[in-house]
């Protein structure tokens, strides 16, 4: 019978540091029709630039985020703050109690930098990385391959043990037909783990009245996310539609994470720091395609507001956060059969 009780991390409350010191089909690996491929390879690679920012080309629109140098540097960055995060479980990579998964997906992989973490700790395991971007390297170890592909589109081919999704709020129209898709092509036993981070940042003492523009651009990113049809609030939705899809043994484990080295406490402060570097990115990636292409503002009017937003990240006595939510199921093995039971049924 399925856990009813979710399971949260238990964290010690954060003590503030004030010495100010710091330290259409989806192929999903399993169709090699040369020449489709082919025949998309144009689209694929005919990316969009505005506002001085790279956009994927493939289903052009479908992904407000850029995926251009800077931001590839921010994603392998955002993928060192949850090894930091995860302290060593499942190698930093995940948390999810699998054993020895044969098939895995990686869904969003962006530069793909957990697959291929994933393949050097895990080589019984075949890793696939599905993306919009072909952002990934050419050459990776024998057990890990990337895609150009949808996950919205549908799901045929081959089923798997872990399904990895991790970072797509606002990326997803669909997310329970999303993780439907995802119970479906999972065998039985394997399991599914999502990692979002609660769209809202926070303040420890209640100060982020003192950051009307982080308020104000935190606004804006939802009211163009839901203008869009891509929603932000996916991180306190995850439990219930894990469960919703059919998965049974559902956790959910809520981090505090510190958007800046505010914390007292040496392993926190070292995450705050990370993290910082990377929201003050995510400024600028989470933002300028929502506000400019979807809202309507000017470029310099959200460079203004971009720039207002990164002082008050770096303001160390506003003691920001985020709640990081990964909730993971399993999907039901079929119910043992005993001889007696089989004939019983037989007569």
């Amino acid at each position: 019978m399925a856990d009813t009780n979710p399971a949260v991390i238990a964290q010690e409350p954060l003590e503030a540091d004030d010495t100010g010191s710091f330290e259409n089909d989806s192929a999903l690996g399993d169709n090699d029709d040369s020449s489709e491929r082919t025949s998309l390879f144009s689209e694929i690679m005919r990316y969009r630039e505005e506002n001085g920012r790279r956009y994927h080309g493939y289903k052009d629109g479908s992904y407000l985020l850029p995926n251009d140098e800077t931001e590839q540097n921010r994603l392998d960055l955002n993928h060192h703050v949850f090894t930091m995060v995860n302290k060593g479980r499942g190698g930093g990579l995940y948390r999810a109690p699998i054993d020895k998964p044969a098939r895995v997906l990686d869904v969003g992989t962006g530069t793909g930098i957990w697959a291929m973490d994933f393949g050097d700790a895990h080589k019984e395991s075949h890793i696939i990385g599905i993306d919009l971007s072909p952002i990934q390297p050419t050459w990776v170890t024998p057990n890990v391959e990337f895609l150009v592909d949808d996950a919205e589109d549908e799901w045929i081919g081959q089923k798997y043990d872990f399904i990895h999704i991790r970072m797509l709020a606002g990326a997803v129209k669909d997310w329970q037909g999303l993780l439907q898709k995802a119970y479906n092509h999972l065998n039985p036993g394997g399991w599914l783990e999502c990692t979002e981070f609660e769209v809202w940042i926070k303040s420890y003492n209640d100060t982020l009245r003192n950051a009307p523009d982080i308020e104000k651009w935190q606004e804006g990113l939802q009211e163009a996310a839901n203008k869009f049809g891509r929603t932000m609030e996916v991180a306190v939705n995850l439990q219930g539609w894990l469960k919703e899809a059919g998965l049974e043994d559902v956790v959910e484990e809520k981090t505090v994470v510190p958007s800046s080295p505010w914390a007292k406490d040496k392993e926190m402060k070292a995450i705050g720091a990370y993290q910082l570097m990377n929201m003050l990115d995510a400024a600028s990636s989470y933002g300028q395609a929502h506000f400019t292409r979807v809202l309507g503002w000017s470029r310099e009017e959200y460079a203004v507001l971009n720039a207002n937003v990164r002082t008050q990240l770096k303001d160390r006595s506003l003691q920001l956060y985020s709640d990081l939510y990964t909730v993971y199921g399993r999907k039901p093995k079929p119910p043992k059969t005993t001889p007696d039971v089989d004939a019983e049924a037989a007569e």
